[in-house]
């Protein structure tokens, strides 16, 4: 885990060295869904590459989702859409009348953004989710939720299938399926790169098989390893924060690693935004082969029940305050430093395609600029959640810090990049957000900070989720109480109530870092002011 000793650390490396890289991943579905049909090369380029270019992007990674129905022209894969006589959804039509157009004047959505990206110095990875699962579900009525990724290959190979419709890689077919796809790639286009998306979905294998097919898994990595090696592309993939996990399914990630089959991995949930998840292990496993790591941020937030796919929002939302919605900016630092802090390479941006917007431009420079970041005002968020759960379609999760009955205090570690020694923190104002289940008054609990009680500052919102009327109450804290590094926040119970048998939960938990933006001529300076930091801040 990442010590206040290599954070301090960090903080000087940033100034020295400041260059990070972003990658920017492209579902290649949501882009052709949200504008009207049919879209020009022009259009796809501003839907797509055009909204990145000539940023700290470096990857444009673009997607075919599970690549059974795909967005570009293929030998023996379908369209998206192109079986079917009628469409009852919109924006399906959208898409399949503008892949049928640009078919029909030579081009596909995967050779416009490939070209396009070179155009801009941007390498372009083929992205494929390796068994995705949007092909699988069904309405009530017992009809494809997404009939237009329907494919022929699935309906004609059945024994090749779990139970659930998605791929059984224990089956060599299986994997001769993989590769004919991505040789075909290879082939008709001029891709940078191939990325194995294994965040969608598990289970790879039937239950139990898991031990026995991971040997399987780790020769095909070892075969498009092969087929990418010689022609000079790159293999990457992205995985699941937990590396147990990871390892449960049937995935030998650290086998993978010590053998240098991968160039690049992005890290991310099969569920919601983990804001706060560690990536040490993957960093120091992928230094030993040189291997790159991106952590990564959803461009989805929620928190409210029901707020989930694309986000439902009816306005332009802020995922952090609204409970849905995309991710703001200072939360965005904050990801990105307790990344940085613990050695990635980069940031990953992923379903920012598919989510509801405007995102603020500004992040895609100053996200791999460290020391711009520093002194930018913060939202660090407690991942309470499990890291693989869909929260907004589950209003029962349960939080990973809250007191069960009998209990007298819970705690929960939240990591904070900022230099909290720097003398402009002693200027910043923080507060705690504390969205919490099973009070009757706000000072049934002590809220403590590094071991000091925090003083409500009368902020008060009642909302209904989660099952119950829930509480937001807002905390100032005493920038002194904090530290760089692991700082413990901790709920006491102060009051027991006969007959209530509940938790109280924290089902939401943001501590907002908010720095000084004016200066005051004559001002005395401290006299800690002359550390390097500080010269350099003046």
């Amino acid at each position: 885990m990442c010590t206040e000793k290599h954070l301090r650390e960090f903080c000087r490396e940033a100034v020295d060295n400041p260059a990070r890289q972003l990658i920017y991943n492209d579902d290649g579905w949501s882009s052709y869904m949200r504008y009207p049909a049919p879209m020009s090369p022009d259009d796809v380029v501003r839907a797509t590459v055009g909204a990145v270019a000539d940023t700290a992007v470096s990857v444009y990674q673009f997607c075919a989702l599970g690549g059974h129905a795909v967005n570009y022209r293929s030998r023996f894969l379908p369209v998206v859409g192109q079986s079917l006589d009628t469409c009852d959804t919109m924006h399906v039509l959208r898409m399949r009348e503008t892949l049928r157009w640009l078919a029909e004047h030579g081009t596909d959505p995967l050779r416009i953004v490939s070209e396009v990206c070179h155009d801009h110095g941007l390498a372009c990875q083929f992205s494929l989710r390796m068994n995705d699962r949007h092909h699988t579900y069904r309405l009530p009525d017992g009809r494809w939720y997404f009939p237009e990724l329907q494919s022929p290959w699935l309906a004609a190979h059945p024994e090749l299938l779990l139970p659930d419709g998605a791929l059984d890689y224990a089956r060599p077919e299986v994997h001769a399926y993989r590769l004919r796809q991505l040789t075909e790639v290879l082939d008709s286009y001029e891709v940078d790169g191939l990325d194995l998306d294994f965040t969608r979905f598990r289970p790879w294998f039937r239950p139990g098989a898991e031990s026995a097919g991971a040997p399987l898994m780790t020769d095909l990595v070892r075969r498009l390893r092969d087929l990418t090696a010689p022609r000079g592309k790159t293999l990457s993939a992205r995985f699941e924060y937990d590396p147990k996990v990871c390892l449960a399914s049937g995935l030998a990630v650290d086998h993978w690693l010590r053998e240098g089959l991968l160039d690049q991995i992005t890290l991310g949930g099969v569920g919601d935004h983990t804001p706060d998840a560690p990536c040490d292990w993957w960093v120091a496993q992928s230094r030993l082969s040189g291997c790159r790591v991106f952590p990564g941020v959803e461009g989805q937030l929620h928190w409210v029940v029901s707020s989930g796919g694309g986000g439902q929002g009816l306005r332009p939302g802020n995922g952090v305050e609204d409970g849905f919605g995309p991710p703001s900016l200072p939360y965005l630092r904050a990801v990105a430093l307790n990344h940085y802090a613990s050695g990635a390479d980069g940031i990953s941006l992923f379903n920012f395609t598919c989510a509801d917007g405007p995102f603020d431009r500004a992040m895609l420079t100053e996200l791999a600029d460290p020391g711009r970041m520093a002194a930018g005002d913060k939202q660090y968020v407690a991942t309470l959640w499990p890291w693989d759960a869909q929260i907004y379609g589950n209003e029962w999760w349960e939080s990973r810090w809250r007191l069960r009955p009998g209990e007298t205090e819970a705690r929960y570690t939240l990591r904070v990049a900022d230099d909290t020694r720097h003398p402009r923190f002693a200027d910043c104002r923080a507060v705690l957000r504390l969205d919490l289940k099973g009070l009757n008054h706000h000072d049934d609990v002590t809220v403590l900070v590094g071991g000091q009680p925090v003083a409500w500052n009368g902020y008060h919102y009642n909302h209904y989720d989660h099952g119950c009327w829930n509480d937001i109450l807002g905390f100032d804290v005493p920038v002194g109480a904090l530290r760089q590094g692991g700082n413990e926040l901790c709920l006491r119970r102060e009051r027991h109530y006969a007959g209530f048998s509940g938790s109280i939960e924290v089902r939401r938990c943001v501590l907002e870092i908010c720095y000084s933006h004016t200066f005051a001529p004559g001002r005395l300076v401290s006299p800690d002011a002359t550390t390097p930091e500080a010269d350099h801040d003046r």
